[in-house]
């Protein structure tokens, strides 16, 4: 039997744990993921990841997956029944290898990606690079005031525009 049924999109959301409070496009951006009735891929990190899970939750939003690197998430940073654990391929690892496991899984497993940054956060930055190697369409947004430069390995061509909207704190599509 064929499953004529068409797939949900999933959106990896990621962002910095640094950052302590989600601006104006930010929300707009996840009220517009909402609207396209979209699954929406978290970790259980504090700051961005706990800031959407609250935001979604709040809105009584539930198609949301929450990821994490051990075998339950990390405490209070849950809010939603639908998790998937990856520690089984976490084990044994530690630092940024240990939660770059579920930051993998869960590029992997998106369609698409949105990016909430401080613009240093080593994290995201690893992330949006990890969209870019699977060619992955992903929407950065900036906290204002923040500078950052991202460069691809296949020149830079688009850097200085991407570095141009980066520093303005718009959207990079």
């Amino acid at each position: 039997m064929i499953d004529l049924k068409p797939q949900k999109t999933k959106v990896f959301v990621s962002g910095s744990s640094h950052i302590k409070e989600l601006s104006d496009e930010m929300l707009n951006c996840l009220n517009e993921l909402m609207a396209r009735k979209v699954t929406i891929l978290v970790g259980d990190c504090y700051g961005v990841d706990l800031l959407v899970q609250k935001y979604l939750r709040g809105l009584e939003y539930k198609d949301v997956v929450v990821y994490c690197s051990s075998m339950t998430p990390r405490k209070g940073n849950c809010l939603f029944p639908t998790v998937r654990s990856l520690w089984e391929l976490a084990r044994g690892k530690t630092g940024e290898m240990f939660f770059e496991v579920k930051d993998d899984a869960m590029t992997k497993d998106c369609d698409e990606a949105v990016a909430f940054w401080n613009g240093v956060s080593y994290g995201v930055k690893c992330n949006i690079e990890r969209c870019r190697k699977y060619g992955k369409h992903i929407r950065i947004f900036v906290k204002a005031g923040a500078e950052c430069v991202l460069s691809w390995p296949n020149g830079t061509a688009g850097r200085t525009a991407v570095h141009r909207r980066l520093r303005v704190g718009l959207p990079v599509h």
